[in-house]
């Protein structure tokens, strides 16, 4: 896939697995609705980590059904493409818009699935997000509290969607994980072409694909 799309695997995968551990343990106590929204993604993966940390070290099949069903459904995949792919994303025709978004879903689905491996159950601390009647737009501000470091700024921009709070970026430590691939990406869009992109996104995505 070149150096551009290696580094997009060593650049995000400590990022997704922060925003993973920021998902781990929180008090549910008088949270908003997007913070809802995370506490409940928490409560499952947590459940996961007590109840089938087997499964999670030795069944690939078990961890992509997990990513699939546990995170995606709470992430805008539309706006995400679109973000991640930046003005490309105008330029690309309805096949192209379909491939591409169905590509990145994957590798989206593979690179959180690399990560569960190695979570641990660390601690999250909400910072006050305020919801005014009628916001459709929020920032979701959490700190990751590691044994024996110092916390992590883990934020999460999310909007209301049809009554429903999804998640459209990550950020940690202040950089945006949707900002990371879009950069690559584009520097690939640039080399190869958008069908390029998608041809070098769908044979990473195939090579690392669970056996049935």
């Amino acid at each position: 896939m070149g150096e551009g799309a290696s580094f997009l695997l060593r650049g995000t995968l400590p990022g997704l697995l922060l925003a993973l551990v920021a998902l781990s343990t929180a008090g549910a106590g008088g949270l908003s609705g997007p913070q809802q929204v995370v506490q409940q993604v928490s409560d499952g993966l947590m459940k996961v980590l007590r109840e089938d940390r087997s499964l999670l070290q030795n069944d690939p099949k078990y961890v992509y059904r997990l990513v699939d069903t546990l995170f995606l459904p709470h992430v805008d995949l539309d706006r995400v493409s679109a973000l991640a792919l930046g003005p490309y994303w105008h330029r690309a025709n309805l096949r192209q818009r379909k491939a591409f978004a169905q590509a990145f879903k994957n590798l989206l689905i593979r690179t959180y699935a690399m990560a569960l491996n190695e979570l641990s159950e660390w601690k999250i601390r909400y910072l006050p997000t305020r919801v005014e009647p009628g916001d459709h737009e929020v920032l979701v501000r959490t700190r990751v509290l590691q044994p024996g470091g110092n916390p992590i700024q883990v934020d999460y921009r999310m909007y209301e969607k049809d009554g429903r709070w999804l998640a459209y970026d990550v950020a940690v430590a202040g950089v945006s994980l949707i900002a990371n691939y879009r950069n690559t990406f584009m520097a690939l869009a640039r080399q190869k072409g958008l069908d390029g992109l998608i041809a070098d996104l769908s044979a990473r995505n195939a090579m690392r694909r669970p056996h049935s």
